[in-house]
């Protein structure tokens, strides 16, 4: 028996050791031969809403549980302080430092050693991953900041001169590695609603995320973080009651399938960067991203041709930012924090977009026909902040009026599609790249490709599938409203010349 087979036998004794109820329809499974690790597998068949397993929140590893938060008094209170991510790091840490005698022992071993996630990637196998802004989710930065600020202090402050020594930068990784891929945000029982409204303003003073005031506890839960994730396939749910975590089946289960939870709705880009793997051939909640970058090099170069590049930057940039100050979009959007110019938008599999980037991208396509009727006066502007942020805000309230009824205009299509294109063209041979029809032992180069098509595909599907749901318009009525002042003045001004 290898040790990976070893490893298994004692943790399932450890779980049948310690485990309220395990049902005897369910076995821990070797899935190495799909490339899956360990897995839950149906013994018999099992029907919808069976209990597969139950556990006492006393088994979960928390601050709660964890032998740090006991190490010595006053250690309870101080991993209170920190905020979740970081409080438990120390506890794994530690439970992983004391190896045999930890009471997790057997399920500790368990845990991988070894990952794929993006933190594990070199500087040369991320650059495989552009134009994907997944590339800007790795956090390998804050992740050192925090390292920083743990070690050694805080490990110090909590009595272990020893967890100083093997918490190094790279172990530091590992557990929160661990952390990213097998725990779960399970509800505090010790949480009183009540103290958090009585210590309400003590909140706001708080400069730093902390446990004591989240509700809820980051825990490792044995067994349930050993059943594999599937967007497509979950068939299995872990709820939480006062005293027990229960995992039930959601789905009749046939004898030999594998049992899925799901870690979150998440596309392929997210599913490696926290978990080092990919699904096939995409996860059910794919979607890519649309720079702002991109909607402004299309606008630039799309409009206005005959004025200088750099004006029409700084065109585009003054707008984008009286769009982005609207106090008309403020008071209509009061449930969409943070305005409707974002970084990136996101594109669904299903060709759907985001309110926001169509409500943008009518405002733009506003503007910028406007603007096309009369490039000398479009220049003016750019430098007139005051009847530029007029106009502007006369384009936000004409596009919204539309838009809130699901009503576009031709060339705000056309302009999406150009944005649209404009991203796909950054994905380079990505672009053709076919995703292989079944698993296998994919290299990192091979899991980039196919998190890129994916992406490549929900942006196709905007061009090919966008939603019915929008009526589309006629730009002529709507420019015509939008102008209709400026025409006013024009009318005026010629007036006073012939006179």
């Amino acid at each position: 028996m290898d040790s990976f087979a070893t490893n298994t036998a004692a943790f399932d004794s450890w779980l049948h050791r310690h485990y309220d109820y395990i049902n005897d329809d369910i076995e821990i499974a070797d899935l190495r031969n799909s490339h899956e690790g360990r897995g839950l597998r149906a013994r018999n068949d099992i029907q919808k809403d069976t209990v597969l397993f139950r556990l006492a929140r006393d088994h979960i590893l928390n601050i709660r549980t964890a032998a740090l938060g006991k190490l010595k008094p006053g250690n309870q209170e101080v991993l209170e302080t920190l905020n979740q991510w970081e409080a438990l790091i120390l506890c794994l840490a530690y439970e992983m430092m004391l190896g045999e005698e930890s009471r997790w022992s057997s399920y500790l071993a368990v845990l991988p050693e070894k990952f794929n996630s993006l933190m594990f990637w070199s500087s040369e196998e991320l650059e495989k991953l552009k134009p994907s802004n997944v590339l800007q989710r790795i956090g390998r930065e804050q992740a050192e900041q925090m390292y920083s600020k743990l070690v050694p202090e805080y490990c110090l402050r909590l009595g272990s001169k020893k967890l100083v020594e093997y918490l190094t930068i790279d172990r530091f990784h590992v557990v929160a590695s661990i952390i990213m891929s097998y725990s779960f945000d399970v509800d505090d029982p010790e949480d009183d609603p009540e103290d958090d409204e009585d210590e309400e303003e003590d909140f706001d003073e708080i400069e730093q995320e902390c446990i004591k005031y989240d509700g809820y506890l980051k825990s490792m839960v044995p067994l349930a973080d050993t059943l594999n994730s599937n967007t497509n396939l979950v068939n299995a749910n872990l709820s939480y009651e006062n005293d027990a975590l229960v995992m039930t089946a959601t789905k009749d289960i046939k004898k030999g399938e594998q049992i899925y939870n799901i870690y979150g709705e998440l596309p392929n880009s997210e599913i490696l960067r926290k978990y080092g793997y990919v699904e096939l051939p995409a996860s059910k909640y794919e979607f890519a991203e649309l720079p702002l970058t991109v909607i402004k090099q299309t606008f630039v170069d799309n409009y206005l041709s005959s004025l200088d590049s750099k004006i029409r930057e700084t065109l585009f940039d003054k707008t984008a930012e009286l769009i982005s100050e609207s106090e008309y979009l403020d008071e209509s959007l009061e449930d969409q924090e943070g305005g409707i110019v974002l970084d990136a938008y996101e594109v669904f599999a299903d060709a759907d977009v985001l309110p926001e980037l169509l409500l943008l991208i009518q405002i733009l396509t506003t503007c910028y026909e406007s603007f096309e009727t009369d490039p000398k006066w479009a220049k003016k502007l750019a430098r007139t902040r005051s009847e530029l942020e007029s106009f502007i805000n006369r384009c936000i309230l004409k596009s919204f009026q539309l838009v809130e009824k699901n009503i576009i205009t031709h060339r705000c299509v056309e302009n999406l599609n150009k944005c649209v294109e404009g991203r796909i063209a950054q994905y380079g041979t990505a672009q053709d790249y076919e995703i292989p029809a079944s698993y296998r032992d994919f290299d990192r180069t091979e899991l980039a490709s196919i998190v890129l098509r994916c992406e490549v595909n929900c942006l196709r599907n905007v061009l090919n599938n966008f939603p019915e749901k929008y009526e589309r318009i006629d730009d002529s009525k709507l420019l015509k409203n939008v102008l209709k002042r400026k025409a006013e003045a024009d009318t005026q001004k010629h007036k006073k010349q012939k006179t």
